[in-house]
């Protein structure tokens, strides 16, 4: 949000992985030195790992980002975890009701959705009652 000029891009790679990802990176850009984070623009300048990115903000954008140790760790936390999971996804394919709702979104593009319109109840406000109101219409023509 304070910089909106920038563009972050995550890529999520296990420990087993990390090492042969960092060592073909670092070769194609030219780094000598592999961080973790590693941080670099895209056009090839290495920017180091997470504190250098934060002095890299503060040296560009005249802006510090409001980071404590509590943050941080509550940060690092987010990412083993947001890493474990893509970890997870990548492995094991996507869940169970990931694979419904990717059904259920082919099945709302389709015609067959107007067969289906009136078999849903509605949330509707009666007097500032909430109710759930099924409407059909039997008499329609197909």
């Amino acid at each position: 949000m304070n910089c909106p000029d920038i563009t972050v891009k995550c890529v999520i790679k296990d420990e087993s992985e990390w090492n042969e990802f960092s060592d073909a990176l670092c070769r194609s850009y030219g780094f000598e030195n592999v961080h973790c984070p590693l941080v670099y623009c895209i056009e090839g300048k290495l920017i180091g790992d997470g504190n250098a990115f934060m002095n890299h903000v503060k040296d560009c954008y005249n802006k510090s980002l409001p980071f404590n140790k509590e943050a941080s760790k509550a940060r690092a936390r987010l990412m083993t975890e947001e890493n474990q999971k893509a970890m997870s996804k990548k492995r094991d394919g996507d869940s169970f009701g990931e694979q419904v709702e990717q059904a259920l979104e082919k099945v709302k593009k389709s015609s067959a959705l107007e067969l289906l319109d009136d078999s849903f109840y509605e949330l509707k406000f009666e007097e500032g009652i909430p109710m759930y109101v099924r409407q059909s219409n039997f008499l329609r023509q197909e």
